[in-house]
């Protein structure tokens, strides 16, 4: 994924796949993420319930890929992307992640670059859902972010397949790219059909982001859900200070609105803070999730980073939410009206670029 600010060890390691393809020849990467993560579900009507489990990326995706780039006439050079989602802790009905259940569930496309640009066709990550990495406090981590609101009860998918993106050159500190996606039926891993849009600003401190996207559920049925992102970062010193916001509409809900503040602090060379706050809530559906979460990274060898986070989310309205962003065994991903989840979690995080 193609993330423009590296404020944090997951974002950098996350746009190293990006980047990886830039140097011409074949390139093999992986991010492997593993832990334990202990949930306790209080409060609501079905009382105390706590469960222990393995648990496949606590702050990250797990994938590995190829890239290949070759360098062609006048300035520009063409390559492909294969990229796999995959579970370390496969269940009967599911072996790979954040997309179809099948091998290049996340990317599968070809892209050509130069001085115009870069386009891309096939199989690959949602501009929108980028735009959110970028601005979200904890860089969408699957305990305690944005990501369970956007993604699950928002509808955003992660990834697009056969879509068509062209992203710009930047142009004074601002890039731009849109991602058209025709119709389709595919089963699994994207929208049946939609677009989507983005502006993204990066000078010195300073860094922006907004899109929007409209993305097809069904491909003879007009039915779509639709969003806007906008979010902000701002370095100062040792700290990166993060804003988002996202407004959706779905089937389910009119108004789903999802705030986040919060951002990272750098202790020191190898470890790595983070704090984000989010409240996500729609008033015809009298919907209100609140979510704290903090998390502590700590870089002891190259490319390997052993981690801790806590999550704490709050259902305070009527309507049943999702509490996290992972595929879990054990413990519930739901918490009921009057529910609160608290998970702590430990693991290792590691990147092959």
């Amino acid at each position: 994924m193609k993330i423009a600010f590296k404020s944090t060890l997951l974002v950098s390691l996350l746009t190293a796949t990006g980047i990886s393809a830039h140097a011409e020849g074949f390139n093999f990467y992986a991010l492997i993420d593993g832990g334990i993560a202990s949930t306790s579900l209080s409060g609501g009507k079905s009382g105390n319930v706590s469960t222990s489990e393995f648990i496949t990326g606590g702050v990250a995706p797990n994938f590995f890929g190829l890239s290949a780039e070759k360098s062609l006439d006048k300035g520009y050079a063409a390559g492909i992307k294969l990229e796999t989602g995959f579970l370390l802790n496969p269940t009967s009905g599911q072996t790979f992640a954040f997309g179809a259940n099948t091998a290049f569930n996340r990317q599968a496309n070809l892209y050509v670059k130069g001085e115009a640009g870069q386009l891309v066709v096939g199989t690959q990550p949602n501009i929108a859902f980028n735009s959110i990495l970028m601005a979200d406090p904890r860089a969408g981590s699957n305990y305690g972010s944005s990501l369970a609101a956007a993604d699950i009860d928002g509808s955003l998918n992660t990834v697009e397949t056969g879509a068509i993106t062209y992203t710009s050159p930047a142009i004074s500190g601002f890039t731009f790219s849109g991602e058209f996606i025709p119709q389709n039926n595919t089963s699994g891993g994207g929208a049946k059909g939609g677009n989507a849009f983005s502006v993204t600003y990066a000078d010195g401190p300073l860094g922006a982001t907004v899109a929007s996207y409209t993305e097809a559920q069904a491909v003879a049925v007009s039915q779509a859900t639709t969003g806007t992102v906008g979010g902000l970062t701002y370095k100062l010193g040792d700290f990166t200070l993060k804003g988002l916001a996202l407004a959706q509409k779905t089937k389910t809900f009119s108004a789903l609105n999802t705030t986040g503040a919060g951002g990272t602090y750098a202790l020191n060379p190898a470890t790595t803070l983070d704090l984000g706050i989010y409240n996500t809530k729609d008033s015809a559906t009298n919907y209100n999730i609140n979510t704290a979460a903090v998390g502590v990274y700590y870089k002891f060898l190259k490319d390997l980073t052993v981690y801790g986070q806590y999550a704490n989310v709050k259902n305070s309205g009527t309507k049943s939410g999702f509490a996290n962003f992972t595929w879990s065994s054990v413990a519930s991903d739901m918490v009921t009206s009057g529910q609160t989840a608290s998970t702590v979690n430990v693991g290792l995080l590691y990147g092959f670029f």
